[in-house]
């Protein structure tokens, strides 16, 4: 039997977005509808390495998914999400011949498709995870599923509390916010000063 608990981070509601309204690169769930996921459950791994997978993830995931290593846990990615976004995000790192040579685009290809192995629930809503992912996170007896807003990250409780103490502060939040936003007065490229798009932009 496979036991379920609540994880401390409480559950916070999802909502499928209409396509027109979907922020750029979130996922697609198995019925065509854009997702997202989230919320924190812990979940008991029985003696084949399943868990249960949470209620309202299955329906946004669709039958078949992929499962790959992340950094420092596993992801879970739809199908559609992996042949819509995943795979041309990385393609258009680069041409033909910068795929085959660039270790940078080598490494992230290698690091997310050569681990991809086909996840799907079964009548239980048990969900394998290979020993070799198992090993990489460290999961052992016990799995975090966190939405992730497009995906899911699956951690051992041990390395995502020790992730969260070395990057969950406030002041490193807003050192991300800093590093990722455009520098102050900056406009987003095809915005006129007044936010109305310039012409052209269309």
């Amino acid at each position: 039997m496979i036991s379920t608990k609540a994880a401390r981070t409480p559950a916070v509601k999802w909502r499928a977005f209409n396509t027109h309204l979907e922020p750029a690169g979130w996922g697609v769930g198995g019925s065509g509808e854009t997702v997202l996921f989230g919320g924190s459950f812990r979940h008991t791994l029985d003696t084949a390495g399943r868990f249960i997978m949470p209620k309202r993830f299955r329906s946004l995931l669709g039958e078949d998914f992929w499962i790959t290593k992340g950094l420092g846990c596993l992801c879970v990615f739809t199908k559609e999400y992996v042949d819509k976004t995943l795979t041309a995000e990385i393609e258009g790192l680069g041409g033909a011949l910068q795929s085959l040579l660039n270790p940078d685009i080598l490494r992230l290809t290698r690091h997310y498709f050569s681990n991809m192995q086909p996840g799907k629930a079964d009548t239980q809503s048990r969900v394998q995870l290979t020993p070799e992912h198992r090993k990489y996170a460290g999961i052992e007896e016990e799995v975090v599923i966190r939405g992730c807003g497009s995906y899911i990250e699956l951690w051992s409780p041990a390395a995502l509390e020790q992730y969260e103490a070395e990057n969950d502060r406030v002041e490193d939040i807003f050192a991300s916010a800093a590093a990722l936003l455009p520098p102050a007065g900056a406009k987003a490229p095809g915005v006129s000063n007044a936010g109305v798009p310039s012409a052209g932009s269309a």
